[in-house]
Parts: C-alpha cells; structure tokens; sequence
C-alpha cells in the first residue's frame, strides 16, 4: 500500500539567507563585533554550520536549524530567508 509520495521538482530559485545582514545590524546596534563561537553558543549551533551560514552556503533547511537564528536575531523566517532568482 501506498503511504507517501515524493516528487521531486527542481526548483528555479534558490532559498538564501541574511544571516550576514542580520547579524552585522545586530554588531551594530550593540557597538562591537560579534565572534562567530560566541553566535555558535548562543544558537547551540555547531560553529562549522554558522560558518555556512554566514557565507551563504546551505543547501538543506532543518527547522530544528533554522529556528535558532530567528530566536537569536528575534526575526521572523522571512526575515532570514529569501528565494532568489539567480
């Protein structure tokens, strides 16, 4: 019996992120610069993964994942993440 069923659609924009954007208005509203292990502490987020982040490089989107930034910018997940067209 069939349960489930996967498609799989190649999508023509790419899902990106602001983590940088957010992040540097965040240095700024606090006037100093924030090291990538003390965001790794705060999120519970291997520093490797942040790493990714900040240069845009994710190719998979877990919530568990991409809740802790909108925690820790105290942003909504459109404010994190966009598709772009490029």
């Amino acid at each position: 019996m069939l349960t489930e069923l996967h498609l799989y659609v190649p999508m023509s924009r790419k899902l990106r992120n602001r983590f940088i954007v957010l992040l540097t208005e965040k240095e700024r509203q606090e006037k100093r610069r924030i090291p990538l292990k003390e965001v790794a502490q705060a999120t519970e987020i291997n520093e490797h993964t942040v790493a990714k982040w900040l240069r845009d490089d994710v190719s998979k989107f877990e919530a568990v994942i991409v809740e802790k930034p909108c925690t820790y910018f105290e942003c909504g997940l459109c404010d994190l993440l966009y598709f772009s067209d490029d």
